[in-house]
């Protein structure tokens, strides 16, 4: 992809690549917090995907704002309650840097960025059986044919949660969402007419949404593939991992 391709600025930009794309060796571009909380998580497969949303989530964001993607620091305050550790995290910037929201599951990773609060979700539409109706409203289980269908439309829930920095601990059934349109929110996190959600167009099996703050955005999505071969080049001693 032409460089002046991937600098184009959109009014929101979401990136993917496959977990195994991204070699360990990539994990000095974290910083020793984020190091820490690799070193914290017990299982292998969900380390690789941590890193590889991590490291995408710093080359994607170094792009965009012209900076080192190590030198990137981020801030996880709760804008809600003020803890220090669970907050949608932020770019540590003098300025007022991009939104972004990130997410991770089975063989892949994306982030999404915007100049608007953003919120990015992501499932495997093929991980389950029967879908765990106590998340939906009585009319969004009606539209659930299977899994797959529930799989879209937590995506779109839990993109909307991540927009507004409060994840779980809103109740998804608190959300309702009909046709890929929000049509009922908790008094506090506003109005359903102040959201826009966008379907992604992913490698299968996943599926995801974007929930923005504001109108439909100009959409972009793309493989960030490209952005891990070229630091694996620029930097001597790493290697890019075999494709399949």
């Amino acid at each position: 992809m032409p460089a002046a391709d991937r600098n184009a600025v959109s009014a929101a930009d979401v990136w993917y690549v496959g977990v195994d794309q991204v070699p360990e060796s990539l994990a000095v571009l974290l910083d020793d917090r984020d190091r820490v909380r690799s070193r914290r998580i017990l299982r292998e497969a969900d380390r690789q995907r941590f890193l590889a949303a991590w490291v995408l989530t710093r080359l994607v964001l170094g792009e965009r704002m012209g900076v080192d993607p190590a030198a990137l620091g981020f801030d996880r305050t709760c804008a809600h309650c003020g803890d220090r550790t669970h907050g949608k995290p932020v770019v540590e910037t003098a300025d007022a840097g991009p939104d972004f929201s990130l997410s991770h599951v089975g063989g892949l990773a994306v982030v999404a960025v915007s100049d608007r609060a953003v919120g990015v979700d992501i499932e495997d539409a093929t991980a389950g059986e029967r879908p765990p109706t106590s998340a939906l409203t009585e009319r969004e289980r009606a539209a659930c044919r299977g899994y797959a269908d529930f799989a879209r439309l937590w995506t779109r829930k839990e993109a909307l949660l991540k927009a507004v920095g409060k994840g779980l601990q809103i109740h998804p059934r608190r959300v309702e969402i009909l046709d890929s349109t929000p049509v009922a929110l908790p008094e506090e996190l506003g109005r359903p007419e102040d959201f826009a959600l966008c379907d992604l167009v992913l490698p299968a099996p996943y599926v995801g949404s974007l929930a923005i703050r504001g109108p439909r955005p100009s959409l972009s999505v793309r493989s960030g593939a490209e952005l891990v071969d070229d630091v694996v080049r620029l930097v001597p001693g790493l290697r890019s991992p075999a494709r399949g």
